[in-house]
């Protein structure tokens, strides 16, 4: 029993939070590339924050279950709607949880800003769980089941402005620190420039366009440890690591994104403009502590009504 994956739209893939602590067996950690989106998902079901969800990348797909399911979804606001057995739709909307009932389908269409939306299930998807996490690349393909227990849910919506907005502002630069090539001319300037996401971007990467980049040659050198957030130019062009990539790369690694701003990395889209600001490691390491503190108190408040009551119309810090 569980969901039927009928389309798997254009890349479905099952993320937790990762798999942690195998980088040095160059195991990648992956996971949800945007962990907000993700854990509120979740927190709309009372599920812990690290149940498995179904990543869903611009286009969403069609889905029916096999057996009554609570969901929510969380992230991207792609077109929703739940088609019954005589084929009838309803549109739905999102952030939300609802119950689908067994032969029922969710079908999902694209987003007009964003590019990643997250599907979760009461108790999480059961798929199979590797070296301590479900987290998989292996898209999904229709004929596909994802395991769940059957279970139902009250209708729950967030209230207008109460979940993050899922798209890269152009005016809020995505902040960075310097990574250990970072250029040392004094006109270098990061707010000068702005770059564009290319067609070419995935899991694994962000292929950013724009103004060429020149390094000053260097020696060939060994690869060495690279984590998602990474900038690195190659060929004149930057590439910023996503959460599939690798553990070691021999690109100069020119920057590195601050961990605060990796979420929003995660929903930039092909043709997206992104800017830059340059911080201090200080700052980088302050703007953590204070999203992780916003984040945890307003995802207990929303675990909480989800558990006990309907969400209350109150809007709470992002």
């Amino acid at each position: 029993m569980g969901l039927l994956v009928v389309s798997p739209g254009l890349a479905a893939t099952v993320q937790d939070l990762g798999r942690v602590g195998y980088r040095e067996w160059g195991v990648p950690v992956g996971g949800a590339f945007d962990h907000g989106s993700a854990a509120l998902a979740n927190a709309l079901l009372g599920n812990p924050l690290d149940c498995a969800v179904v990543e869903l990348t611009l286009i969403g797909g069609a889905f029916e279950a096999l057996a009554p399911l609570a969901l929510a979804l969380a992230g991207a606001p792609m077109e929703a709607a739940i088609q019954g057995r005589d084929d009838r739709r309803r549109a739905w909307t999102l952030p939300s949880s609802f119950p689908l009932a067994e032969g029922e389908r969710l079908i999902l269409g694209g987003t007009p800003i964003g590019a990643r939306t997250y599907l979760a299930v009461k108790g999480g998807w059961r798929t199979p769980l590797v070296l301590g996490s479900r987290s998989s690349e292996a898209r999904l393909k229709p004929g596909d089941i994802l395991p769940a227990k059957s279970g139902s849910t009250p209708v729950r919506r967030l209230a207008d402005g109460l979940a993050p907005a899922p798209q890269l502002n152009a005016d809020r630069p995505i902040r960075l620190i310097d990574g250990p090539d970072a250029p040392d001319e004094p006109d270098w300037d990061w707010e000068a420039r702005s770059f564009r996401v290319g067609p070419k971007s995935d899991r694994m990467g962000l292929r950013l366009e724009g103004e060429a980049i020149a390094l000053p040659s260097q020696p060939e050198r060994a690869s060495m440890p690279v984590a998602p957030g990474a900038v690195q130019v190659a060929g004149g062009q930057l590439i910023l690591l996503g959460v599939a990539c690798g553990t070691m790369g021999g690109y100069p690694h020119v920057a590195h994104v601050v961990s605060a701003d990796l979420d929003r990395v995660g929903q930039a889209r092909p043709g997206d403009v992104l800017r830059f600001r340059r911080v201090g490691l200080d700052e980088a390491r302050g703007l953590d502590r204070v999203r992780r503190a916003l984040r945890a108190g307003r995802l207990r408040c929303l675990t909480a009504m989800a558990t006990d009551g309907p969400i209350s119309t109150a809007h709470h810090p992002i």
